[in-house]
């Protein structure tokens, strides 16, 4: 019995099948050869595709990373031992001394800094330029002791310094403190106890020196500052604000005076400095009195447009014209009682007539100590001035002086003082 490939017999039925479903030779041969060529045509062609897939990958690869190197180079920042380059390199480099370029602190970069030249800038440089410190000394006995410390102003090339009259008053030397580092002793020129001004010069030539500015053109809020020697020990200390008020009044003594109001910080010892506007740098008024009794930002000044021409008669005369003469210098001295709890008091002493003027004729002599004019006590010299300019020329003023410790009342015409021949 013959079996198929089933192992089943084989029957007539599957010969044929089988007979039908075998090719002859020669088609099997043909078939063969298809296939042989093309199985290798599609592996080629499906390796073709992954190999330039590959490629692809591998060129994109390259590509990003060079453009990151790229980017990387254009944002790694050039490493220079120590110096950070400027906009304005310095051709002297500011390096710490100890810096030691092997160790740790090495990396450490450092620059000058080199500051903008603004507008701004320069204008503060130039102010503060033109204003200097003030120490004051007074007699006590055989030595000198320190009374005061202010600020003043330069305002010309040649050492003229207008400061506060208070700063001065009293003083029988006066040293000045340029900010470049100098000093000098001072001479008084002529001071106005009624605005509180005064003028002072130094010996010496090109200073320089401050602007004067119209302050009638200032508005409320515009910006200012002030530059001064604050608590009479920081000299040229440099503080910003605004115009607070216009024309304040404020009694200074028994006088009233129009002052600009700032909030600007202004202390002890700013008196006699200089308030600027900001705009220009222009000197705009003398700072002569703070509020600053538990009060902040409330500081004034004497606005310019009074200072040009006070100063300029006490620069070219050694006194204000146009106001009543009495005609006597004096100093403020201290006397007491007789009892031994007995206060002092202060009053002003005349130390010299002028001839022909009002006090002279009058009968007033040197040594006459002044207790009251028409009736009011005078405690100082500069009170005793506020209380003769109050008056007007031809007036008459009732003085009560004490000479040889007795006291009598001597009526005195003023008469208006007229300015010598330059």
């Amino acid at each position: 019995m013959t079996f198929n490939e089933k192992n089943e017999p084989f029957g007539s039925r599957d010969l044929e099948t089988n007979n039908r479903s075998i090719p002859p030779d020669s088609a099997r041969s043909s078939e063969k050869e298809r296939v042989k060529v093309t199985m290798p045509l599609t592996a080629v062609i499906a390796c073709a595709l992954v190999v330039a897939a590959v490629i692809t990958a591998i060129a994109f690869a390259i590509t990003g990373i060079k453009n990151a190197e790229i980017k990387l180079a254009a944002v790694k920042p050039t490493l220079t031992p120590f110096i950070i380059e400027t906009e304005s390199p310095t051709t002297d480099p500011w390096v710490p001394d100890r810096i030691n370029p092997d160790a740790p602190s090495g990396s450490i970069s450092y620059s000058d800094g080199v500051a903008p030249n603004g507008k701004d800038l320069s204008l503060i440089e130039r102010s503060m330029s033109s204003v200097v410190s003030i120490d004051v000394m007074t007699q006590s006995g055989y030595s000198s002791i320190a009374k005061s410390s202010g600020s003043g102003v330069i305002v010309s090339p040649d050492g003229y310094i207008v400061t506060c009259n208070h700063i001065i008053d009293g003083a029988s030397k006066i040293y000045v403190y340029l900010d470049d580092g100098s000093s000098s002793e001072a001479v008084l020129i002529g001071h106005d106890s009624i605005n509180d001004l005064a003028v002072i010069k130094i010996d010496a030539e090109a200073l320089p020196f401050a602007i004067f500015g119209n302050s009638d053109t200032l508005r409320i809020g515009e910006n200012v500052y002030a530059i001064g020697n604050a608590l009479g020990q920081l000299s040229n200390t440099y503080t910003r604000g605004v115009i607070s008020a216009l024309d304040r009044t404020l009694k200074l003594g028994s006088m009233e005076l129009p002052l600009l109001q700032t909030d600007t910080a202004i202390n002890r010892g700013n008196s006699g400095g200089g308030l600027f506007r900001a705009s220009d740098g222009l000197l705009i008024g003398i700072v002569n009195a703070s509020k600053n009794e538990n009060i902040d930002l409330l500081g004034f000044a004497v606005p310019s447009s009074v200072v040009v021409n006070i100063i300029g008669d006490l620069m070219d005369y050694g006194f204000v014209t146009g106001r009543p003469y009495f005609g006597a210098n004096t100093e403020t001295v201290a006397l007491s009682g007789y009892g031994f709890f007995t206060d002092f008091h202060t009053y002003p002493k005349v130390i010299e007539l002028f001839e022909g003027s009002p006090a002279e004729k009058a009968g007033i002599l040197e040594g006459d100590v002044i207790l009251s004019v028409n009736g009011s006590s005078v405690s100082d010299s500069s009170s005793l001035e506020r209380i003769i300019y109050s008056q007007k020329s031809g007036d008459t003023v009732e003085l009560t002086v004490m000479r040889d410790s007795e006291n009598i009342v001597i009526s005195v015409v003023l008469d208006e003082r007229i300015a010598p021949e330059n």
